[in-house]
């Protein structure tokens, strides 16, 4: 009888091991090589003439939102489409607010493939998909109009 438990004993941790795991994921690269506004993570920004214009110097007229999600397979080593570009929407919503420029632009992932994860032990299966949802947000700004 102890020889047959000793049997499975191994075979039992590395299910476990491969449940807690969670190998499933996928990868991401946030780009915006075609927008025609500049963009920033901080504050300030730099104009045409690159000039360096502070948040002070600026006033907000909208906000930029767009999102995304991106797919990987074996282990996040094939992720279709793992580049996401956000010049289209940079463009078009700076343009619907009279904007120059996004400050604060900030990214953001979130856990919204949590159903993909209710599996733990396929999660160590390299066909299982792992997914990243995506949020990328900022303040679309102009230059405050001098007095």
């Amino acid at each position: 009888m102890k020889t047959c438990l000793a049997r499975f004993v191994p075979a039992l941790v590395a299910v476990a091991a491969a449940g807690l795991s969670g190998c499933a994921g996928a990868r991401v690269t946030v780009s915006a090589d075609r927008a025609r506004y500049p963009i920033s993570f901080s504050g300030s920004v730099r104009d045409a003439n690159g000039e360096l214009r502070l948040r002070s110097s600026l006033v907000k007229v909208g906000d930029l939102s767009a999102d995304g999600t991106r797919l990987g397979f074996l282990y996040s080593g094939l992720t279709p489409g793992s580049s996401y570009d956000i010049s289209d929407a940079v463009n078009t919503q700076v343009d619907a607010a009279h904007g120059e420029a996004v400050v604060y632009l900030t990214v953001t992932v979130s856990d919204g493939c949590n159903v993909l994860n209710a599996f733990p032990v396929l999660n160590a299966l390299p066909f299982w998909p792992g997914c990243i949802p995506l949020e990328v947000s900022g303040d679309i700004v102009r230059r405050r109009p001098k007095l």
